[in-house]
């Protein structure tokens, strides 16, 4: 082999291998760039740490649902406000706001206005919303009772209050609880004096200056008609005699599974409360539920009843006195107007 033959094959060699390194190159950079690709086309669907944070805080808040809730200043809310101190409406996804009223009236100005998911209110002003065609019905009876007192000590019982006055307002709960009293001991609604008077402090007050013989109260005002030296006459018993109800719109009515988780929240916050005595609860008896600090340290709990159905024959009775009184146009069938106990 000539020595220009040596260089000429050597030099064709020479550019063999780097054509044959500059395809493995390029091959490489090809491989290296799709990976790089894939690499970022991941990264950019893949979610940030914030977004995940914030999708799964959004998810938790959506299963939330608020509830606007009237509350009364009287022993038959207490189990609200231990189920919002307690957390137990929290507990069950719930948001629920509780605003206390201080009379009926301003209540049901609240509900009529659609302001209000639910409220604790009784068997009589339910039939108002019936009349209104306001879609309200009961979701479940509360734990609450009226008591009969008397300045009059010649009166010893309700048999006696005939001939007598009685403060009362007509149309009302407590004047339906006079008259069923009344007929149990034999007189009528005809044997006594009715004293129309709106707010009840002022019925305590007349019958405390003896310008009426007697008067319905409900707690904290029966406890206080007692600690200034009233007699008690007559009082209802909560487990079988349930006037006081937590009564629903419609939209809540209709959806069984918050009012099951109401119901839940409930029945904890009950099973609560009789295991405490009053003075564990001094703070919400004194600032929610209108009483008197000496009167509240002397208070003894009534015992809670889980929620339940108002009694069938109660709440019949209670519609067929609004018809009669002219709340109702006409006489209604009380079991649409109550609801199964959501469970």
């Amino acid at each position: 082999m000539t020595v220009d033959n040596f260089f000429l094959k050597l030099s064709v060699t020479k550019n063999l291998w780097m054509e044959m390194l500059l395809v493995k190159h390029t091959k490489f950079l090809t491989a290296l760039g799709a990976f790089l690709l894939v690499v970022l086309t991941l990264s950019a669907c893949a979610p940030s740490e914030d977004a995940v944070k914030n999708s799964s805080s959004s998810a938790k808040s959506d299963k939330k649902v608020t509830l606007n809730i009237g509350t009364m200043p009287a022993p038959d809310s207490l189990p609200l406000y231990v189920a919002q101190k307690e957390g137990y409406f929290k507990d069950q996804d719930l948001d629920v706001k509780l605003t206390n009223f201080k009379s009926p009236k301003e209540r049901d100005a609240a509900i009529s206005g659609g302001q209000l998911d639910a409220a604790v209110t009784d068997v009589v002003a339910l039939a108002s919303y019936v009349n209104g065609d306001l879609g309200w019905k009961s979701a479940t009876g509360l734990t609450g009772y009226f008591g009969i007192v008397t300045s009059d000590d010649s009166v010893k019982n309700v048999a006696d209050l005939k001939g007598r006055s009685v403060a009362t307002l007509p149309r009302q709960t407590p004047t339906f609880y006079l008259y069923q009293q009344l007929k149990q001991n034999g007189l009528s609604a005809n044997d006594v004096t009715i004293k129309e008077v709106p707010a009840i402090p002022a019925r305590l007050q007349l019958v405390e200056q003896k310008k009426a013989d007697a008067t319905i109260l409900p707690d904290p005002f029966l406890s206080m008609a007692k600690a200034s030296g009233l007699k008690e006459i007559a009082k209802s018993d909560p487990k079988t005699y349930q006037t006081t109800i937590l009564g629903v719109d419609k939209k809540l009515g209709d959806d069984k599974a918050t009012l099951a988780k109401l119901t839940t929240a409930y029945n904890k916050a009950v099973a609560q409360i009789n295991k405490h005595k009053a003075s564990d609860y001094q703070e919400i008896l004194t600032k929610d539920l209108g009483f008197p600090e000496a009167v509240a340290k002397n208070y003894t709990l009534p015992h809670y009843e889980k929620a339940g159905r108002v009694p069938a024959k109660m709440l019949q009775a209670a519609l067929n006195y609004a018809k009669e009184e002219g709340i109702l146009k006409n006489y209604i069938d009380a079991s649409h107007y109550q609801l199964p106990v959501a469970k």
